[in-house]
């Protein structure tokens, strides 16, 4: 039986689609969305349980993902990256994770992990300076997450800081072929934290032992990733489908563009069914103690592949339909934009692959994988 939320992320997802002309205009959710978004609780989808969350399984959250982007690939992108930011409130001092997060507390979260700027001490405090793009949602968000550099030789940390903070601006940026809704713009930051604010994922273990925190991390934001390329994906081939269906009696597509209807239609189905299963796999191994590397390395390379394939299956899609799928505004064509864009993220680009590779033929998964 489908999780409730993925249930209600269904019938969610049957109102998106009229917003996505707006959300690619004002490159942001449209209020109403965010307001649903809000009160189905979709910010609090990886939430420890200890924290009040419902910590969804991998396989669940992947389908709540899938379901949204069928919908709008905006709004599932940023469900995905809010959600994922908040995975590291197991890492952060337990008050502070309680303050951001305890008694039912459903902030946005804007969350960029590279490394956009520094640490210094300064006083009892930290002095946090620095630039971070791709900050999806950020005009929505209440919470910055954001990783920087500490300490020579510079160790990886990752800071928390109210986005109303003295210091912390949005430089508007975003002006991409695909995923605009997604406001993904700069956050520049020169603010003074707490040192509770800063916790690492290298060097530091999870305070939170629930079987969703023995996923790795990094792992759980690419099957993300790649939940949303499949509802992406599902949406070009449902636009085709119709305009395959809708064809008047002796214009039906020739046999040839009915054949690879078909093999399209195979080869989302079987992407979609190895992503569930090695989430499904991830949360039997999370629940009876812990990932090995070799699920590790499974994770990342089925999650790449999948989103590859979503990329491929919306080119396709683009040219099965021809000349009306090249307006501007045309519902396919923004397909293919969007999963092209999605698939620069480095947790799914090429680049991920000879590190998974390894990994499989045994050699020892690095901490980033």
């Amino acid at each position: 039986m489908d999780h409730p939320v993925v249930v209600a992320a269904r019938g969610l997802a049957s109102t998106l689609a009229a917003h996505t002309d707006d959300h690619v205009r004002a490159r942001a959710l449209a209020p109403a969305v965010i307001e649903a978004l809000t009160a189905g609780d979709y910010w609090r989808l990886l939430v420890p349980r200890a924290l009040g969350g419902l910590a969804l399984p991998p396989a669940d959250y992947v389908d709540v993902l899938t379901a949204l982007a069928t919908g709008d690939a905006a709004t599932a992108w940023v469900v995905m990256t809010a959600s994922t930011s908040t995975l590291l409130a197991g890492y952060l001092p337990p008050d502070t994770a309680q303050a951001i997060w305890g008694a039912g507390a459903a902030p946005i979260c804007a969350g960029v992990f590279a490394p956009g700027g520094r640490l210094t001490p300064e006083g009892d405090g930290l002095r946090l300076r620095g630039r971070w793009p791709y900050a999806s949602g950020c005009q929505h968000a209440s919470w910055a997450l954001v990783g920087a550099l500490i300490g020579e030789p510079p160790r990886h940390v990752v800071c928390a800081l109210p986005m109303d903070a003295a210091g912390v601006s949005i430089v508007d940026t975003w002006d991409p072929i695909g995923l605009a809704g997604t406001g993904s713009h700069d956050l520049v930051v020169d603010a003074l934290l707490p040192t509770t604010a800063v916790t690492s994922v290298f060097d530091q273990a999870a305070w939170v032992d629930e079987p969703l925190a023995r996923v790795p991390l990094f792992g759980l934001l690419a099957l993300g990733i790649a939940g949303v390329g499949l509802g992406i994906a599902e949406r070009a081939l449902g636009l085709v489908a119709a305009r395959f269906a809708a064809a008047r009696a002796g214009q039906a597509p020739p046999s040839p563009a009915l054949a690879s209807y078909a093999t399209l239609r195979a080869r989302l189905d079987a992407a979609a069914a190895a992503t569930r299963a090695i989430a499904i796999r991830a949360q039997a191994a999370a629940e009876a103690g812990t990932v090995d590397d070799d699920l590790r390395g499974a994770l990342r390379a089925t999650a790449a592949h999948t989103a590859a394939t979503c990329a491929e299956l919306g080119r396709a899609a683009f040219h099965l339909v021809g000349g009306a799928a090249i307006g501007r505004t045309s519902p396919i064509a923004r397909a293919v934009a969007d999963l092209e864009v999605l698939l620069t993220h480095r947790m799914v680009a090429d680049r991920v692959l000879p590190t998974a590779a390894r990994v499989l033929l045994g050699q020892a998964a690095p901490a980033d994988l």
